[in-house]
């Protein structure tokens, strides 16, 4: 029931490659098209030649010529060397985009030269992969080659016998491929039928563009039927890899490395078939075990395929990214994943997609205009990146509850304060590349990544990441034990947590996470304040009536081992590199609190990290805040500064000072450059009027209230009423009560 554009025979195209036009037959609806019809079809052709002396393009097409220009790589002998394939494919596809699009003979014949000499060191004895994960390394030697192949017809530069001899092999790699990860029940429930992520996502992309370049191919019309089946699946909204505001379930890193496959399916599907396209369903890779029950799949049913390029839940999905994006431009090291830019979300401005998405791959500080990571899109940003000024998104603090994500952001510039609060439920955490991870935090500021999320650091290949723990992240531990471990496969171990109170306002932000684990109902709120400095707010809520061991832990980046200074102080610590730095300061309720490190153990949680471009394992520094109590509430301020501001200065270091603890309240005074702010943190059973430094009364129900010293800003959580001196700072009967 597939309907593709018609594909002239490879032999008349060789005479008449620019010629064929709509008189052709029309079978079964479809229109005639001629090659190129996978990167893109030839009305595109001249506009893009048109502006290659303008920026970015004249840069991507330099870009395009040092990738066209690599070296090849020699297959490993004795075995199918995906990674030289790969390689090789690249060279490929880049030389034959410059053979389709230069009107220089003499540089669009060298570069179909290179592009054919790539072409000659494929081979198809996939028969001797070795690599048991191979289907992730498929998208790279099968797209680029037919891309290649179907670039080198177009532009008359690829003789007859090898087109045939490369399409032959092609079709032998992926006939061969498909037999063993598709067909047979085992490999398939292993590498895509568990994991429901990038795995079947450039599993599909690949095999799909097969199917697209040579619809001929025996096997062509189930490749197809089961690629456009499996990604309308997992980008659409029942296939619990994206969240209805758009977070994917598995992080940023592993979404880039499936989104730029992806984007080259869709692509090549736009560009091949017609709009209303009918396929049968494949439900072969569903699966019936949560969070995938009741995905509604019916083998064989007819549908229409809506191509995610033009999906709003799909844009969402690069806004989330975005969202997440660090103050330099790299992608936050959340779950399994490490530092990277995004590949492929500025393509969305050739199909509607919003401007920002531009400007969030040309600014980045390394490695800005991302092309190649996961696959090779250069061809495509030379195409599709629009050319509508790129701008700044219109969003700072996101608040996004089915993502499990909140995120206070100060700006968009380098030297912004960014900091990332978790709290994962549902299908958003259910996932193979999730870390028990909810409510822990991480914040970057002045240009310096400061307190960490520890990224990927997985030196078994038959275990989770040792970072994956609950104790490798910035949680609070009770006996030692954080949520659930992960378990292997779909044993995802963690428990649920969700965001119970969201405020996005001018001065004050907050999101308040409540999660349950070790018999405690544990309830933590960010604030950011004035994107200035944040509070983190702990109460817990114990079925015990014993005493435990409580840690409130936090990570930063620095060490002897990687560079700045750690200094542990008698109420937190500060964590400094060479831009910037961040001071903690730490208060509980409870009498007791004891500021400490934990045991070291080398390349053990919670030191060991891998998250940098250069993938470095190395080991950071970690502070823990002990209390032996019932029910101990923490209260925190996270204060940024940039190294050479002095005291007094906007971005200078504040003055942080514990005012009170340890007999059922935490007081808290921050002095900034032009303010002075006070933070109180109080028990169920705590008194409602106290005595501050200067003699004032401060009355209050709340479980926790800020305010400023003059009055002009204040909230209380979980209370009614805020008084200073029998004024009234701050009531009402809602949850949260911002006056500002």
């Amino acid at each position: 029931m597939i309907r593709l554009h018609t594909i002239l025979p490879l032999a008349p195209l060789l005479g008449i490659m620019a010629c064929a036009g709509g008189d052709e037959p029309k079978p079964d609806g479809a229109k005639p098209l001629v090659h190129p019809h996978l990167l893109l079809t030839e009305d595109r052709r001249a506009d893009t030649i048109a502006r290659l002396n303008d920026e970015p393009w004249a840069t991507i097409w330099a870009k395009l010529a040092t990738c066209a220009a690599a070296p090849l790589r020699e297959p490993t002998p004795g075995d199918w060397d995906s990674g030289a394939h790969g390689a090789n494919a690249t060279v490929a596809e880049c030389a034959a985009t410059i053979a389709y699009l230069s009107d220089d003979e003499a540089e669009a014949e060298a570069a179909a030269q290179l592009s054919r000499a790539a072409m000659a060191v494929f081979d198809d004895n996939f028969e001797d992969n070795s690599d048991w994960d191979v289907n992730i390394r498929m998208p790279g030697p099968l797209i680029g080659y037919a891309s290649a192949h179907d670039l080198l017809l177009a532009a008359g530069r690829l003789p007859e016998d090898e087109a045939l001899a490369l399409e032959t092999k092609l079709i032998n790699v992926t006939t061969m491929f498909w037999d063993e990860y598709l067909e047979e029940d085992v490999m398939r429930q292993i590498t895509l039928g568990v994991s429901q992520n990038n795995h079947p996502i450039r599993t599909a992309s690949a095999v799909g563009v097969i199917a697209l370049a040579f619809p001929d191919a025996p096997d062509a019309e189930e490749w197809l039927n089961w690629s456009v089946s499996e990604l309308s699946y997992l980008w659409g909204p029942t296939g619990q890899y994206v969240q209805s505001d758009g977070g994917v379930s598995e992080g940023p890193f592993y979404y880039g490395f499936g989104l730029s496959a992806a984007m080259a399916f869709f692509i090549a599907a736009h560009n091949s078939l017609d709009a209303d396209a009918v396929f049968e369903a494949d439900c072969r890779n569903r699966q019936d075990i949560d969070p995938w029950i009741g995905h509604g799949c019916v083998e064989g049913a007819p549908f229409t395929f809506n191509n995610p390029l033009f999906d709003p839940q799909f844009h969402a999905a690069v806004d989330w990214s975005i969202t997440l994006r660090l103050p330099s431009g790299l992608r936050a090291p959340k779950e399994d994943g490490y530092f990277n830019p995004l590949n492929g979300g500025a393509l969305l401005t050739g199909f509607g997609g919003a401007p920002y998405t531009r400007w969030d791959w040309e600014n980045v500080t390394e490695r800005p205009m991302e092309m190649s990571h996961g696959q090779n899109l250069i061809p495509h940003h030379l195409i599709y990146v629009s050319e509508q000024a790129p701008s700044e998104p219109p969003f700072l603090t996101r608040l996004m509850p089915v993502a499990g994500e909140a995120v206070f952001r100060s700006g968009w510039d380098t030297d912004a304060r960014f900091v990332s609060f978790i709290a994962e439920s549902g299908s958003a955490r259910k996932t193979l590349h999730d870390h028990v991870d909810s409510t822990s935090f991480s914040l970057a500021a002045y240009g310096e990544y400061l307190l960490v999320d520890p990224g990927y650091y997985k030196p078994n290949e038959l275990d989770n990441a040792v970072t994956s723990e609950p104790t490798a992240h910035n949680v609070l531990l009770i006996d030692g034990r954080g949520a659930p471990e992960k378990g292997l496969l779909t044993n995802f171990g963690d428990t649920d947590a969700s965001f119970e109170q969201l405020h996005d306002g001018e001065r004050i932000e907050l999101a308040e996470a409540m999660m349950r684990f070790e018999d405690t109902d544990q309830r933590r709120a960010m604030i950011a304040v004035d994107g200035r400095y944040y509070l983190v707010v702990d109460r817990l809520d114990p079925d015990t009536t014993s005493p435990r061991e409580h840690r409130w832990r936090v990570g930063g980046w620095a060490s002897d081992e990687v560079g700045g200074a750690f200094t542990q102080h008698d109420d937190g610590a500060t964590w400094e590199r060479p831009l910037a730095g961040v001071r903690v300061t730490l208060a509980s309720t409870a009498p007791g609190l004891t500021p400490t490190s934990p045991e070291f153990v080398s390349f053990e949680a919670p030191y060991v990290h891998e998250f940098n471009l250069s993938r470095d394992v190395a080991h950071h520094s970690v502070l823990d805040g002990v209390v032996n109590a019932v029910a101990p509430g923490f209260l925190a301020v996270l204060a940024p500064y940039r190294v050479g501001a002095e005291l007094g200065e906007d971005d200078g270091p504040l003055t942080v000072t514990i005012r009170q603890q340890g007999e059922g309240w935490a007081l808290i005074q921050v002095q900034l450059a032009t303010e002075t702010h006070w933070a109180l943190s109080r028990d169920p059973d705590a008194p409602e009027s106290f005595t501050l430094p200067d003699g004032g009364i401060i009355t209050t129900d709340a479980a926790f209230a800020l305010w400023s010293e003059d009055g002009g800003l204040a909230m209380i959580l979980h209370g009614q009423s805020l008084t200073l001196d029998g004024v009234t700072l701050a009531e009402g009967d809602d949850a949260v009560i911002v006056v500002e």
